[in-house]
């Protein structure tokens, strides 16, 4: 939600002019908020119990899965590509993400908090399937706001083979 919120409030204090849409997501700009945390803590409890090694929350891979539930909840729609036609992966690599060539996307609508979306991902077996991937070892977890988003909130996970450096929590 702060995201969001961020973006409305620039609109503010321009005194209604209307801004450019949000169109760059600097890499360095990402920070993993409360519920991206509580996520994260879920994700590597779950892989723990199935003797799985923790996921490492990657800068890069969390700008990458940010800048796609922005996209989503700013721009109305529920896609793996981003709607100006960019493809999940090519978004990943866009934020710098090169440090394996190994990675895969969740996506989910609907839930405000970690709990409720974890859940909807544990009972989807591609979803599931991808949580616990030996093959992945960083995460990045995004989650943006928008009222007039046909679902409001907006997920994305985002897995790489390795882990390429440590995301800034909030």
């Amino acid at each position: 939600m702060r995201r969001i919120v961020v973006s409305f409030l620039v609109l503010v204090l321009l005194g209604g002019v209307m801004a450019a849409p949000i169109a760059a997501h600097p890499t360095s700009n990402y920070c993993a908020d409360p519920q991206e945390q509580a996520f994260l803590n879920k994700i590597n409890a779950y892989r723990a119990k199935k003797g799985l090694s923790p996921l490492a929350s990657s800068q890069t891979l969390g700008a990458a899965a940010d800048h796609h539930s922005i996209d989503m909840a700013t721009k109305n729609y529920f896609s793996h590509t981003l709607k100006g036609g960019l493809s999940w992966s090519q978004n990943v690599k866009n934020h710098g993400y090169t440090a394996s060539p190994t990675m895969g996307e969740n996506i989910a609508a609907g839930n405000a908090d970690a709990l409720a979306t974890f859940k909807q991902w544990k009972t989807s077996p591609e979803h599931n399937k991808n949580m616990l991937s030996k093959n992945y070892k960083a995460i990045g977890i995004g989650r943006a706001y928008h009222t007039n988003g046909k679902y409001g909130w907006y997920w994305t996970t985002d897995f790489g083979g390795a882990a390429d450096g440590a995301a800034k929590t909030c």
